[in-house]
């Protein structure tokens, strides 16, 4: 199996559980004792790669500001889930990308 199939086949396990809300008081992200703002910041980070990549996710940059409002409205387990999401997305934008860049050059420069 080529690359690219292996990374479509782990999206196609990995991104139909994305859209669900995950909100709770005992999640994962607490456990790591991460803040808002310090999952916040990885997230733009990401998205920033990403963005120098030329491949941003549509839903990303969407989920960041859904992120702030949380926190700003004070729903904080649901703005760190949102900017886990929107931090996961980033990344696995950036895989795509390099994923992309490499068969490309497998499949066009290898004829």
């Amino acid at each position: 199996m080529n690359k690219l199939s292996t990374l479509l086949v782990a999206c196609a396990f990995l991104l139909p559980g994305c859209g669900q809300e995950t909100v709770s008081s005992g999640s994962p992200e607490h456990a790591g004792g991460s803040s808002f703002a310090e999952i916040y910041a990885a997230a733009e980070q990401a998205l920033a790669v990403a963005e120098a990549k030329r491949n941003v996710w549509s839903r990303t940059e969407g989920l960041l500001r859904d992120a702030k409002a949380a926190d700003a409205d004070g729903r904080t387990d649901e703005a760190i889930a949102l900017a886990t999401e929107a931090k996961l997305q980033a990344e696995l934008a950036s895989v795509q990308a390099d994923t992309e860049a490499e068969t490309w050059r497998t499949r066009v420069l290898s004829n």
